[in-house]
């Protein structure tokens, strides 16, 4: 920890994004519960570095509003979704994202549909092989979104959907091997539609992905017994006869 002075600039955003990661990581995959003091020491000594990225990360996940500071008392995990908020929130997802995806599939560069279809790749191989966190598969999640939306070049649609947060408040509401292993596959269909400049298709299939997303975060609402997180875990492996429900 007393060598990060000692390191260039790059060397130290690198550490501070990594910090910002792995805090964000720990809230998504319930280590901290919403209200649950969030010590800047034990997050330092937790994760083997100063305290001066941790300070920087619990600030910009603050903008975020996954944490929150009150004055003398600190940072503590900032509250969840409510139902209220939850359909608010998805509301605004019909709006924005099935008419992006279509503007998407007309506009979009090369390059920008090969970053797509990279990152869902990604998300399907680190799935298979049990290499992602729940934490790490939301934000993977969350950067394939972004995408399709930066694909459509409109520059207010991405500067609306980054202020959102979205992803990284609904994985926080419950953790089930449904959320990703449905997701994958949805994914699948709206990718497909992009690559072949099917407006229609990729606005229809992305309107599909959004409405089964609901359906399954909405149980977070209902199942009150399910156990809270302790700690992160692989992801939960879905029984194959409950794939497609």
């Amino acid at each position: 920890m007393d060598n990060e002075s000692e390191l260039g600039g790059a060397a130290r955003v690198a550490i501070a994004d990594r910090v910002y990661d792995e805090i964000q990581n720990l809230l998504i995959d319930g280590c901290f519960q919403p209200g649950e003091r969030m010590s800047v020491d034990a997050l330092s000594r937790r994760l083997g570095v100063s305290q001066t990225p941790v300070r920087a990360a619990l600030s910009r996940l603050e903008a975020e509003d996954l944490v929150v500071k009150t004055h003398l008392i600190g940072y503590s995990a900032g509250p969840k979704l409510s139902p209220s908020r939850f359909e608010d929130l998805f509301e605004v997802r019909f709006l924005l994202e099935p008419h992006c995806a279509g503007l998407a599939a007309a506009r979009h560069q090369h390059e920008q549909v090969d970053r797509i279809a990279h990152l869902n790749a990604e998300m399907h191989r680190g799935y298979a092989a049990d290499e992602l966190s729940y934490g790490a598969f939301a934000r993977r999640d969350a950067e394939l979104h972004e995408a399709i939306i930066h694909a459509t070049g409109n520059g207010y649609y991405q500067e609306l959907f980054g202020k959102l947060h979205c992803h990284l408040h609904l994985f926080r509401l419950m953790r089930d091997s449904r959320v990703t292993s449905d997701a994958l596959d949805e994914h699948d269909l709206i990718v497909t539609a992009l690559a072949r400049r099917d407006a229609e298709g990729a606005a229809a299939a992305m309107r599909a992905h959004l409405e089964a997303s609901r359906g399954r975060l909405r149980a977070a609402f209902v199942d009150e017994r399910r156990p809270p997180n302790v700690e992160a875990l692989p992801l939960d492996r879905p029984r194959k006869e409950a794939r497609g429900r």
